[in-house]
């Protein structure tokens, strides 16, 4: 009776955060919940199948594409909004506790605390690369601390990382997918032994003179067709959304569903958080893009490569961005050649440094406003670190 009462009050606070336009309600609801009841993740999880989602990039929108899959058999408790740490975890839970599965997205170093406050069914695994390194650890602490938390798990984790592979076979059961993705601009050494990892194929497979190897995978997604049988639909463009649609994919079988009404279900999202939805400015039609670390900025430009000509970079250096902008030096940015190119935010500077070593024509504008009014009624991608497009998803 306890929890109910909390429960009703976390609602009550985020629906009062929302009519104050103070936020959507989600943080502090699942604030309230955990020092209310500190022990209430443990409790909302006790009945229910559990799926994690964790990794660098990507999380949100597997989340949301698992999410939708499985609704089409149960009902669904999720963090649709991304909020990934403690409290959102607390607030997802919470917000619908009668859910049959909890589809939960979680931060990389969250990930050892919700495993141990949830037992999951299934912890989905991603990928581990640099990300904003004033506040998160180096990948290979983030890879220990998973191992270490793994053990006894049962997990859907990438063959194609180095440093996935090496946290996931500390679990007790897994369940290998394979992109056929070649290389990682993190793995040169090995995560087991240190010693230089040995790519071969094309960067296609890896091994080192300790035995670590890339293992055999269970699940390979060939194009669009996984293990030369299921084609996976994806209605959000990229590579990355269709290794994201093919995860959904596979968590939606191990959990019973019909693949034909989950591949349904995967197809029908066009959009998650803002991700790729379009937001007129002045005259402009502008597509969102969020790009937050060097995997996620190689992802998006080539995504955007087939989009239109004109595009606008915004770049932050909030907290919830990254302070330290020195990752801008680890992209390759000549996908944006020939393009037209526009720079703004709070370090258009940094950005424009970057570009005019690699030879990118661009020019530098104040707002989004004044790029619209140079690009005119046109399509455009606008391609914003975290801080930035969550202003212009969100208002």
């Amino acid at each position: 009776m306890y929890l109910k009462i909390v429960l009703l009050k976390a609602k009550a606070l985020g629906a009062l955060s929302r009519v104050l336009k103070q936020g959507n309600g989600v943080v502090i609801a699942g604030r309230l919940i955990l020092k209310l009841a500190p022990n209430s993740v443990s409790k909302l999880s006790a009945n229910k199948r559990i799926v994690l989602i964790s990794g660098t990039n990507g999380k949100t929108t597997t989340s949301k594409l698992i999410a939708e899959a499985l609704r089409t058999k149960f009902t669904i408790a999720h963090n649709q909004t991304g909020a990934n740490l403690f409290a959102g975890v607390a607030q997802a839970l919470g917000a619908n506790p009668t859910a049959e599965v909890a589809v939960l997205e979680v931060d990389e170093l969250v990930l050892p605390w919700a495993i141990e406050k949830t037992n999951p069914e299934l912890v989905v695994l991603l990928n581990l690369g640099r990300d904003q390194l004033d506040r998160l650890s180096e990948v290979r602490i983030v890879s220990n601390k998973w191992r270490a938390a793994l053990v006894g798990q049962r997990v859907l984790a990438s063959t194609d990382d180095p440093f996935v592979v090496y946290a996931a076979r500390a679990a007790e059961k897994q369940i290998w997918f394979s992109a056929e993705d070649k290389g990682h601009i993190d793995a040169a050494t090995c995560p087991e032994c240190g010693k230089l990892l040995n790519w071969q194929d094309d960067g296609a497979n890896f091994w080192c003179e300790c035995g670590f190897s890339k293992p055999n995978a269970n699940w390979i997604l060939h194009g669009d067709t996984l293990n030369q049988q299921f084609k996976v639909n994806s209605a959000i463009p990229g590579r990355a959304a269709l290794q994201n649609a093919a995860r959904a994919f596979i968590v939606a079988s191990e959990f019973g569903v019909d693949l034909e009404a989950a591949n349904r279900a995967i197809t029908s999202v066009q959009a998650v958080d803002g991700r790729f939805a379009n937001k007129q400015i002045g005259k402009t039609n502008f597509r969102l893009l969020l790009s937050k670390n060097p995997a996620s900025w190689r992802e998006t430009l080539a995504t955007s490569s087939s989009g239109p000509k004109e595009v606008l970079l915004v770049v932050n250096a909030n907290t919830q961005d990254g302070k330290d902008t020195s990752w801008l030096w680890d992209v390759d940015f000549k996908p944006l050649s020939g393009r037209t190119v526009l720079v703004s935010g709070d370090r258009r500077i940094d950005v424009s440094a970057r570009l005019t070593v690699d030879g990118i024509a661009h020019q530098i504008v104040e707002s989004e406003l004044a790029a619209a009014q140079i690009f005119g009624k046109v399509d455009a991608d606008l391609i914003a670190s975290y801080t930035a497009f969550h202003r212009l998803a969100h208002k």
